[in-house]
């Protein structure tokens, strides 16, 4: 980066796979991800000339942000994804209405203290230009008070970078929303089957208006799918299965009194435990 201000390009290192020490190379990448900094004075000016160029331009037409924008002059500016950061321009725009521009007299201006169009732009016009960059450009803005913030921002542009070729690996397996290890919701199931038992009682639980507690007194009777699928192929008669959950014992420790499963939940079970149809609405309440 070019202090103070100037272009921030970020690189990633990719590591090739696991070799001896002497044997390891690495790989540099140059992004496509282009941030630049802009004092607050230069970026107004840029933002008026944008919004000069806008009204101007025919209707319909795109207007040329290269013109206005310090991109033309990159080195493969067409090819690059940019944002621009700005700090302070807040404190930029109060301190120049509070000891900016002052009339010398009535009628009469020093050249010097003449303030530019810039200065006059409202909080509406910054906005609006800054809609122009998104939707024509591509261009994010980031409005920052403290070079911390920004230190910040950057910290983060980068991580997200780093973690871009794994994202990017993760979505080519033929599962990649499932990602291996723990997470925060998950459970983990032991290479011996400990924590099944668990995973069974949450799938029940997954059912509309079902509680802890009833989901566990069924996954109690029934400790897994297969069981309750064997129990199922035993039952002589169609309502027999429908009802085989329906008095099972629910221990409610709310209001302490006990129930049973009920007929509702028991032929919502059944119905998702055998039935073929993808369609079928097992909810009849919905």
């Amino acid at each position: 980066m070019e202090y103070p201000f100037g272009q921030f390009r970020s690189a990633v290192l990719i590591l090739s796979p696991p070799a001896p020490p002497d044997d390891c190379m690495v790989k540099t990448e140059e992004e496509k991800e282009v941030l630049v900094l802009l004092e607050p004075a230069d970026f107004l000016k840029r933002l008026c000339s944008l919004t000069q160029t806008f009204v101007d331009a025919s209707s319909g037409s795109q207007p040329d942000l290269n013109q206005v924008l310090p991109l033309a002059s990159l080195e493969g500016s067409s090819t690059k994804t940019y944002s621009l950061a700005v700090i302070g321009l807040d404190a930029y725009r109060c301190n120049q209405e509070q000891n900016g521009w002052q009339p010398l007299s009535p009628g009469k201006q020093s050249p010097r203290s003449q303030p530019g169009p810039e200065l006059f732009m409202t909080q509406q016009e910054i906005l609006e230009a800054q809609v122009v960059l998104q939707l024509w450009g591509n261009i994010d803005v980031q409005l920052l008070d403290t070079w911390q913030e920004f230190g910040e921002h950057v910290c983060a542009l980068t991580k997200a970078i780093a973690r871009r070729p794994y994202k990017s690996q993760l979505e080519m397996q033929e599962l990649s929303f499932c990602t291996a290890g723990v997470s925060g919701k998950g459970l983990r199931v032991e290479k011996d089957g400990t924590g099944l038992w668990q995973v069974w009682k949450r799938q029940i639980q997954q059912f509309n208006r079902v509680s802890p507690a009833t989901a566990a007194a069924i996954a109690e009777a029934y400790p897994s799918p297969g069981l309750l699928v064997q129990a199922y192929e035993e039952c002589s008669t169609e309502d027999e299965k429908l009802l085989l959950l329906s008095n099972i014992p629910v221990k409610s420790d709310i209001s302490g009194k006990d129930h049973r499963v009920g007929p509702d939940l028991s032929r919502r079970i059944y119905l998702f435990m055998v039935s073929t149809n993808p369609d079928l609405i097992l909810d009849l309440t919905v």
